[in-house]
């Protein structure tokens, strides 16, 4: 933890408290890890945190009683964050999310001169000059493929934000577990599910997408109004992922599924580089120098 006499990191994440259960809470956690392992210095206001993750902590109540301690630091905000609660003078709002989607935070609270990055293009408004920041999000030391490859059974169907109309699916679909916030399961208990299901249905985003592929899990993807399929199904060569039921296009996303890891892990070969280049890039916006870890 930062205590009032230590140097103020010069990155300072407000972020939740550390959860499985949420890819944008971890992918704040895990911005503040990597930027570390960089040899920037940063750090998170949540209390909670992850104990493997380098991610010391700095109290938001001391930043609010000193706001002129900033004037050196960025603060980095979530989208759903409405104006700049903490008052620092250098703020970056990460787009997890299409601003307004989560919550009531929409561009309207957001300060003039911010530094904008997105973690997905589709989050990125018309016209907003924002910097693509993706990191890899899927803890691979727990979803990975089964030990042994035995016949799959059962569907999970993913049930968070938007609820699929179960009467409408086809009888082959059958054997159904729930996987919901309203009754969380630990990652490893979750890894255990996609290793032995043929298939994850969603009607949603959703980071169990990727979760379960790592798992050579299929996904069955149904579209919908608030629910736009087509960067999920591009993403990664399109490996093992289809748009709606069919039979015979499922027998199909089961044996690519098994190519996903390796794309997985191409695609994000650069995200140490990406995460560098984006910390040099918004000292260079707000005119700040760096202070290091070994300061």
């Amino acid at each position: 933890m930062f205590a009032r006499r230590t140097r103020v990191p010069t990155f300072i994440i407000a972020a939740p408290n550390y959860t499985a259960m949420s890819s944008g809470i971890r992918c704040l956690h895990l911005l503040c890890h990597r930027l570390n392992l960089a040899g920037f210095s940063a750090a998170v206001t949540a209390r909670r945190r992850n104990k493997h993750l380098e991610t010391p902590r700095i109290r938001s109540s001391w930043i609010r009683n000193a706001p002129a301690l900033l004037k050196n630091s960025i603060v980095i905000y979530p989208e759903i964050v409405q104006g700049n609660p903490l008052h620092a003078p250098n703020v970056v709002r990460y787009l997890l999310n299409r601003p307004g989607f989560l919550g009531p935070a929409g561009l309207d609270d957001y300060g003039e001169g911010d530094y904008f990055v997105h973690f997905a293009e589709e989050f990125r408004p018309p016209a907003l000059q924002s910097r693509l920041l993706r990191l890899p999000l899927v803890d691979t030391g727990v979803f990975k493929p089964p030990q042994a490859e035995d016949e799959r059974q059962g569907f999970l169907l993913y049930n968070a934000r938007h609820t699929p109309d179960r009467s409408s699916f086809p009888g082959w679909i059958d054997n159904i577990t729930v996987i919901s916030p309203d009754h969380p399961r630990t990652p490893d208990q979750l890894a255990a599910l996609y290793g032995r299901s043929r298939a994850l249905i969603t009607a949603e985003r959703t980071a169990a997408v990727n979760e379960a592929l790592h798992c050579h899990c299929p996904v069955i993807m149904l579209p919908n109004d608030r629910f736009d399929h087509v960067p999920f199904m591009s993403a990664f060569g399109g490996v093992g992922r289809i748009a709606g039921f069919d039979q015979a296009a499922l027998e199909w996303a089961t044996e690519t599924a098994r190519e996903f890891p390796a794309r997985y892990a191409q695609d994000f070969a650069g995200a140490d580089n990406a995460v560098v280049e984006f910390a040099t890039d918004a000292l260079r916006y707000f005119d700040l120098k760096s202070a290091s870890n070994a300061a």
